[in-house]
C-alpha cells in the first residue's frame, strides 16, 4: 500500500466515523467532491496543508485522530516528491571546532522547524567573512548535523559569486526548479513567474537550502524561500547587509586552541606528540589561525614526512616568503584572496595596497587617509568597500584591521604594483603624518600647554584617546623614524609624550620609546637632550617596567651629563628619578635623601613642577617608612606651595599633585586608624584624581576610602566603591589591587554572615 492510498483510506474512515458523505464534507470543508473522492480512491497526490487543515476542522477531529491525518498526508507529501538533485558536495572529514557556531546554527533549525502553522517569513541565516576562514566547510558540517530535520532534503547551490560574471537569479532559478522535481519545459520563462514558482514549491516543503558564495544581495534575493519551514543558509564574502530579516554570523579565524586542535588531526598525533606545544601554537600563529593556512601548512607537513614542525615554523618567520610557502598542490591561501582583490574599484584596490604600510594592527579613518593619498570621503568609501568584500575587519569605534595573513598578501600586491618610488612616499607621508600627530596630541598634557592645536585634537580627551587608540601606528612610525635617523623628530614625540605618559604607566611600550629618544639625543650630541631623556628611561624602568634594580644608572648618567651642562633642573629630576627608583626598592631613607636632593636644585632653578614633586617625594618616602605624621607634615607644605600664586606649579601640575597629596594624606590618616579624617581627605581627592584622569590612582583612591568606610560600619558604601575599584584596577591596574578588592568584599561578606548567624 503506498503512503498516499494510506491517507485516502485513513480520510474515508475517518468520513465514515463521522457519519458524513462525501458532499457533506464538501460542504462543510469548501473542498470539492471530486478532490475529495480522488484522495480516497488514490487517484491524485496528497493534498496541501491547507486543504488538510479544512478537512481537520471539517471532521471535527482532535488530538490523536487530528495528527494521524496530518502525519499521513506528511508522508505522502514525502514519497511523492523526488529528492532534490543539487545534492551537496562531500564534507571535510576532520573539520574541527566552530563549536559555538555550530550551536548558534542549530538553534535557528530549532526555530525553523518550531512553527506548526508554517506562516510568516521562514530562517535564513548569511554566514559571512574573509577568505579561507571555512564558511562553506561549517555550512557542509551543519547540513550533516540538522539533514534529519528536514525531511524533504538538503539542496545546495554553488552561486559562484566571485566569477567575473556571477550566474543570473534567472538561471539559478532554473537549476533549483528543476533540481525540485519540475520539468524543464515546465518553468517559466520570466524571472518573476519562476520565483513564485519557486517558493510556492517550497511552501509546502522542509528543505535545508544551502546557497554557497553569494556575490550579493541582488543574486540571492530572488532564491529565498516565503512562507514555509525551509531554512536557508547563505555563505558570502561580503555582509550581505541589504537582506532583512536574517540572522547574521560574521565568521571570525579559529580560537587557538582549536587551531591547534584542527592541526593535530591533519598532521596525526604520533607526529605532533613528539613536538612542543609551543612549536605548535608558532605555527598555528604563523597561520593566523586561519582554517584554509592551518590545512595548508598540515599538508605540506604530511607530504615531506622528514620535515619538523619546528622546521616550517622557522620557513614561515619570513613574512615575505609566507605567502609563497603556504601552498600544498592546488591549495594555496594567496588563489582566494586574489579572487576577492580582483572585485575591488581602482580605488579600493590602491587603498587596500598602501593599507599594508600602517605599522600598527588596527587604525582609524585619518591614518587610512594618509595611507592611501585619498580625500577622507574616497578612503571612507574604499574601507566598507573592502570591509564588504571581507579583505578588511571592521573593529571597534569606527576603525579598522587587517587579518595577518591578508596584510602579507596586501603588501605583494603593494610590491608589484606599485613603484618603489610610490612606495617610499606612501611610508614618508604616514610616518610624517604620524609623528606630527603624535606631537599634536602628546602636548596637549604639557603643564604650560594653551590648547592652541593647530588642527590636532580639540580635547584633552580626544588627544588622550588617539594616543591610546593609535599608540601602535605611531610608535611603528617613531621606530621607523629613528631607523631613518630622523632623531629630531623622535626626541620632540618623546618629549610630547612625557607628561601623559604619566596617566597611562601601564602601557608596556615607554622604555622603548624614551630608549629611544636618549639615543637620538647623543647621536646629535646634545648632552642636555641627552640627560633629560635618560631622566625618562630611569622614570620608565620604575613605573612602567617594574625594574627599579636597573633605574639608577641613566639616572646616574643623567645627573653627571646635566651637571656638566649646567642645568640644575634636569640635576633636580635625575634626584628625584634616582629617589623614585629606591621607593620602589623599599629604601625609603635612600629616597628621603634623594628628595632632598633635588629641592634646593629646583628652588634655584626656579622649577616649581619639580619642587611640588621633590616634596611629594619626601612625604611619600617619610610615609614609607612610617612615619605618617612627618608625612603629613610635609602635605600640608606641599598644599601651602599649591596656594602660593608665586612658587605654585603649573595647573595641570598643580591640579594632579593636589589629588594626589589629599590621597596620600588619606592614606597616611589610614596607617593611623584615624577612619573618619581619611574618609574625608579621600573624598575630597577623588573628583580631583578623576577629573586629573590618572585612573590607577583613583583605583587607590577608592580602595583607601573603601578600607575607612568599612571600618565606620558603612558597609554598602564600601562594597561599592570596592566593585569600582576592581573595574578600574581590571583596566590599568594596579593590578595587585583586584586581588585585594576581592579579598576585602570576600571579609566583609563573612562579617554580615557572622552577624546573621
Amino acid at each position: 500500500m503506498t503512503e498516499p492510498n494510506r491517507f485516502g483510506l485513513l480520510l474515508r474512515r475517518l468520513r465514515g466515523d463521522a457519519g458524513l458523505t462525501i458532499d457533506e464534507l464538501s460542504a462543510v470543508s469548501q473542498v470539492s467532491v471530486r478532490t475529495i473522492s480522488d484522495m480516497e480512491r488514490g487517484r491524485s497526490q496528497v493534498p496541501q496543508r491547507r486543504t488538510v487543515e479544512a478537512l481537520v476542522r471539517a471532521l471535527g477531529l482532535r488530538d490523536a485522530a487530528a495528527t494521524a491525518l496530518r502525519e499521513s498526508a506528511r508522508a505522502g507529501r514525502r514519497v511523492a516528491r523526488p529528492a532534490p538533485a543539487l545534492a551537496p558536495p562531500r564534507a571535510v572529514a576532520d573539520f574541527t571546532g566552530r563549536d559555538s557556531e555550530l550551536r548558534w546554527l542549530g538553534a535557528l533549525v530549532a526555530r525553523s522547524t518550531d512553527r506548526p502553522d508554517q506562516q510568516g517569513a521562514p530562517v535564513v541565516a548569511v554566514v559571512s567573512g574573509p577568505p579561507g576562514l571555512g564558511k562553506t566547510a561549517l555550512m557542509l558540517q551543519a547540513a550533516i548535523r540538522y539533514a534529519g530535520s528536514f525531511p524533504d532534503g538538503v539542496l545546495f547551490l554553488d552561486l559562484r559569486g566571485l566569477d567575473d560574471d556571477p550566474p543570473r537569479p534567472a538561471d539559478l532559478l532554473l537549476r533549483l526548479l528543476t533540481a525540485l522535481g519540475v520539468g524543464e519545459t515546465q518553468v517559466s520563462g520570466d524571472e518573476h513567474d519562476r520565483s513564485a514558482q519557486y517558493r510556492a514549491l517550497l511552501h509546502e516543503r522542509r528543505i535545508l537550502l544551502l546557497l554557497d558564495n553569494a556575490a550579493d544581495e541582488t543574486q540571492v534575493r530572488p532564491l529565498l524561500p516565503g512562507a514555509g519551514s525551509t531554512m536557508t543558509i547563505i555563505t558570502s564574502r561580503r555582509g550581505l547587509a541589504g537582506l532583512e530579516a536574517v540572522d547574521r554570523l560574521t565568521l571570525p579565524a579559529l580560537p587557538r586552541g582549536e587551531a591547534v586542535a584542527l592541526l593535530e588531526r591533519i598532521v596525526g598525533p604520533e607526529r605532533t606528540a613528539a613536538e612542543p606545544d609551543a612549536t605548535l601554537l608558532g605555527l598555528a600563529h604563523a597561520c593566523g589561525n586561519l582554517p584554509l593556512a592551518l590545512r595548508i601548512a598540515g599538508n605540506r607537513l604530511l607530504s615531506r614526512p622528514e620535515w619538523s614542525v619546528a622546521y616550517l615554523v622557522r620557513r614561515l618567520a619570513d613574512h615575505d616568503d609566507r605567502l609563497g610557502l603556504l601552498v600544498a598542490g592546488d591549495l594555496q591561501v594567496a588563489a582566494p584572496l586574489m579572487l576577492s582583490y580582483r572585485q575591488l574599484s581602482a580605488t579600493a584596490a590602491r587603498t587596500f595596497r598602501r593599507l599594508s604600510v600602517l605599522p600598527g594592527p588596527d587604525h582609524g579613518l585619518d591614518v587610512a587617509t594618509q595611507a592611501a593619498g585619498l580625500s577622507v570621503r574616497e578612503t571612507e568609501g574604499a574601507l566598507e568597500e573592502l570591509a564588504e568584500l571581507g579583505l578588511l575587519q571592521p573593529a571597534t569605534d569606527g576603525r579598522y584591521r587587517f587579518h595577518d595573513l591578508i596584510r602579507l598578501f596586501a603588501r605583494a600586491r603593494l610590491a608589484t604594483e606599485e613603484t618603489a618610488e610610490a612606495r617610499r612616499c606612501a611610508e614618508d607621508r604616514v610616518v610624517t603624518w604620524l609623528l606630527a600627530a603624535a606631537v599634536a596630541a602628546g602636548r596637549w598634557f604639557e603643564p604650560e600647554y594653551a590648547s592652541e592645536t593647530g588642527g590636532g585634537p580639540a580635547t584633552a580627551e580626544e588627544a588622550s584617546r588617539w594616543i591610546e587608540q593609535e599608540s601602535l601606528n605611531w610608535l611603528g612610525a617613531l621606530r621607523a623614524a629613528f631607523a631613518a635617523g630622523r632623531h629630531a623628530e623622535v626626541m620632540a614625540v618623546a618629549d610630547a609624550m612625557h607628561w601623559f605618559s604619566d596617566r597611562w604607566t601601564h602601557w608596556e611600550h615607554w622604555l622603548e620609546v624614551y630608549q629611544m629618544s636618549a639615543a637620538s639625543a647623543e647621536a646629535l650630541g646634545d648632552p642636555r637632550g641627552h640627560a633629560v631623556h635618560l631622566n625618562y628611561v630611569s622614570w620608565a624602568y620604575t613605573a612602567c617596567a617594574m625594574r627599579p634594580d636597573l633605574a639608577e644608572a641613566p639616572a646616574r648618567e643623567a645627573l653627571r651629563l646635566a651637571g656638566a651642562a649646567g642645568d640644575l633642573s634636569q640635576q633636580g629630576w635625575a634626584w628625584l628619578y634616582l629617589g623614585s627608583a629606591a621607593r620602589r626598592r623599599g629604601d625609603a631613607v635612600q629616597a628621603q635623601a634623594a628628595a632632598r636632593q633635588s629641592l634646593p636644585l629646583f628652588e634655584a632653578a626656579a622649577d616649581w613642577d619639580g619642587y611640588s614633586q621633590g616634596l611629594s617625594m619626601l612625604a611619600g618616602s617619610l610615609a614609607q617608612a612610617g612615619r605618617h605624621r612627618d608625612a603629613i607634615a610635609q602635605y600640608r607644605r606641599l598644599e601651602k606651595l599649591l596656594a602660593d600664586p608665586g612658587r605654585a606649579p603649573s595647573p595641570r601640575i598643580s591640579n594632579v599633585t593636589a589629588g594626589h597629596l589629599h590621597l596620600n594624606i588619606g592614606l597616611s590618616l589610614l596607617a593611623t586608624g584615624r577612619w573618619a579624617p581619611a574618609a574625608t581627605s579621600l573624598r575630597m581627592a577623588l573628583p580631583m584624581l578623576q577629573l586629573s584622569g590618572v585612573r590607577q590612582s583613583e583605583a587607590r583612591c577608592r580602595f583607601g576610602l573603601a578600607t575607612a568606610l568599612a571600618r565606620l560600619s558603612r558597609t554598602e558604601e564600601a562594597r561599592g566603591q570596592l566593585r569600582r575599584t576592581m573595574r578600574i584596577a581590571r583596566q590599568v591596574g594596579p593590578f595587585d589591587l583586584v586581588d585585594q578588592a576581592v579579598g576585602r568584599l570576600a571579609e566583609l561578606d563573612a562579617a554580615a554572615r557572622r552577624r546573621v548567624s
